[in-house]
């Protein structure tokens, strides 16, 4: 198994700054390929928004580096893993809400984030950001298609309010599961400004555009994958998409 990865992070129009964050890690154990990605972004109505987006993927980039691929180095069973990162947000969360009582303010951010090794994911996620699942299928034909599913759920009330996110309501409410990639197969993590559009037409294109990846006799390099993101990223801005945005990819051959 050969984990290939890439990035996508724009600015949106007429913003001063990009409230969104993202951090991928890719890293070699001796039991195998590891990688970390989190994509985070900050309430925009809200002060400090893109310090509390940076603040949580600095935090748990931290936290791979300093428990979570030491507890995939020695092999802990999935329920630790889960419990380990159970307990990182909930530092998180109890840090940002002293930090708002100091400054007498309110902010937060969304987050999701997939820590990946032999197949296995485990998947943090508060908010509306998603994470897709990229699945190559064959259809009787003989041709191949690209099943693209969201595997997270929005924290949003019918009219797109956000209900949950770090730092803020619901914060000690994320949801944190596990399970299994098959080869052929990915994931992509996104911001809500990426998902601009009608939901079937993005998972469609999303499908055209990374699915074709995961069939290639040669695995793609980092740039192919960062030049499909964007791709993605310029379809958005065309269709009229003007929030911030960042993703992530990762494919496993």
């Amino acid at each position: 198994m050969r984990v290939h990865s890439g990035v996508y992070w724009s600015k949106g129009a007429g913003q001063g700054k990009n409230q969104d964050s993202l951090s991928l890690q890719h890293v070699l154990l001796r039991t195998g390929e590891c990688l970390f990605a989190i994509v985070c972004d900050g309430i925009g109505s809200l002060p400090y928004s893109e310090e509390a987006s940076g603040y949580a993927v600095r935090r748990m980039t931290d936290w791979f580096y300093n428990e979570g691929k030491e507890l995939i180095c020695r092999n802990r069973s999935k329920e630790l893993v889960l419990l380990a990162l159970q307990k990182q947000f909930y530092r998180m969360q109890e840090e940002l809400v002293r930090f708002q009582q100091m400054r007498d303010i309110r902010t937060g951010t969304t987050c999701s984030a997939a820590l990946l090794h032999n197949k296995r994911y485990y998947l943090i996620h508060i908010g509306d950001s998603r994470i897709y699942r990229i699945r190559k299928q064959k259809i009787p034909i003989g041709k191949q298609f690209y099943q693209v599913q969201s595997i997270t759920k929005a924290h949003t009330d019918c009219q797109g309010r956000l209900l949950r996110c770090l730092g803020m309501d619901g914060g000690d409410r994320a949801v944190i599961e596990t399970g299994r990639l098959a080869k052929g197969s990915g994931l992509l993590l996104c911001t809500d400004g990426f998902c601009y559009g009608e939901e079937m037409m993005l998972r469609r294109k999303i499908g055209q555009a990374l699915g074709p990846l995961i069939g290639k006799r040669d695995a793609p390099g980092e740039a192919e994958i960062d030049r499909r993101l964007e791709v993605l990223g310029e379809q958005v801005r065309a269709a009229g998409g003007t929030d911030d945005m960042a993703a992530a990819a990762i494919l496993i051959m």
